[in-house]
C-alpha cells in the first residue's frame, strides 16, 4: 500500500520542479528579449551613426563641389572676362569715337563687362566665404548682411557681440553660416516683409542663432511635409543632426516668424587670435 505522506512529497517535490522549471523558462525569456532588445538598440545606434557620417560625407562633398565650381569661376571665366575687359579696353581707343552710336555702344558693353566680373565675384564668395574662415562667423555674417542691406529694399539688421563669440570649429562655423544664409534668403524670397534681423550669441554652452522677419510667416510643419516645398527646411535639420543642434520656429506675434537654431559650443582648439577684417563697422 502507497504511503499517503510518499505521494504528498512526491507531489510537492513535482510542483517544485515545475516551479524552477517556470522560473528557469521566464528568467531565459526575460534574458532573451533583453539581449535582443540591446542588440536592436545597438543596430539602432550603429544605423543612426552611419546615417550620421553618411550625411557628413555628403554635405562634405556638396561644400568640395562648391569650392571646385569657385575656383573655375575665378581661374577660369574670372580671367577670361578680365583678358577680354583688356582686349575691349584696347579696341575702344582705336574705335572712330566721331561716331556717337558706336562710342555709346563700347561703353555699354564695357560697362556690362564689369558688371559681370563683379557678378561672378560675388558668386565666387558666396560658394566659399573665404571671410568665414579667415575671419570668424561673425564677421562673415556682418558682411554678408551689408552686401544684401545695400542692395535690397529690406531692411536687414545684425545683432552680435563679436568678442563675446570665440571661434568655433569648422564644422560647426560652416553650418551654421550655411543656415543663416538659407533663413535670410528664404525670408527675403517668401516673407513679403521688409525688415529682417539676425542675432547671434553664445547662451549655457551653446551658440544661438535668431533670424526674425515682419512678413507673412508660415506652417513649418505643413512646409516640410510638402512634396513642392521644405526642401531647404529640410536642409536645415540635415545640417544640424551633423552638430547635435536644433530648431524652433515661432511666431512672436500676429505676423512674422522667427527662426531659433541652437548648437552646442565646439571651440576651435587651433584657432589663433582673429585678425581685424578691414570692412567690420564698428560698434
Amino acid at each position: 500500500m502507497i504511503d499517503p505522506d510518499q505521494i504528498r512529497w512526491a507531489i510537492l517535490i513535482a510542483m517544485l520542479a515545475m516551479l524552477m522549471m517556470a522560473v528557469f523558462v521566464i528568467t531565459f525569456v526575460i534574458l532573451y528579449q533583453k539581449r535582443q532588445l540591446a542588440q536592436e538598440k545597438n543596430l539602432r545606434e550603429m544605423e543612426k551613426e552611419y546615417q550620421l557620417r553618411l550625411l557628413e560625407t555628403a554635405l562634405n562633398s556638396e561644400e568640395s563641389e562648391r569650392k571646385r565650381i569657385a575656383q573655375d569661376l575665378h581661374d577660369d571665366i574670372g580671367t577670361m572676362l578680365s583678358l577680354t575687359k583688356l582686349s575691349l579696353n584696347q579696341l575702344t581707343k582705336i574705335i572712330n569715337k566721331d561716331e556717337p552710336q558706336t562710342e555709346y555702344t563700347a561703353n555699354k558693353v564695357q560697362s556690362l563687362l564689369e558688371e559681370t566680373i563683379l557678378h561672378v565675384r560675388r558668386i565666387t564668395r558666396e560658394l566659399v566665404p573665404t571671410t568665414l574662415k579667415q575671419f570668424g562667423l561673425p564677421t562673415a555674417i556682418d558682411e554678408f548682411v551689408q552686401k544684401l542691406d545695400a542692395n535690397h529694399s529690406v531692411s536687414i539688421h545684425f545683432n552680435c557681440i563679436f568678442e563675446n563669440i570665440p571661434r568655433q570649429s569648422q564644422k560647426v562655423e560652416l553650418t551654421l553660416y550655411r543656415i543663416m544664409q538659407e533663413l535670410v534668403n528664404n525670408a527675403l524670397k517668401h516673407s513679403n516683409g521688409d525688415e529682417i534681423v539676425v542675432d547671434l550669441h553664445m547662451e549655457m554652452g551653446k551658440i544661438e542663432l535668431q533670424v526674425t522677419d515682419n512678413g507673412k510667416g508660415f506652417d513649418a510643419k505643413a512646409m516640410k511635409e510638402s512634396k513642392k516645398a521644405g526642401l531647404g527646411l529640410h536642409s536645415i535639420d540635415s545640417r544640424l543632426s551633423v552638430v547635435n543642434g536644433t530648431v524652433s520656429y515661432l511666431t512672436p506675434g500676429t505676423k512674422g516668424c522667427r527662426i531659433r537654431v541652437q548648437v552646442p559650443v565646439e571651440l576651435d582648439k587651433e584657432s589663433k587670435a582673429e585678425p581685424l577684417h578691414p570692412f567690420r563697422k564698428s560698434a
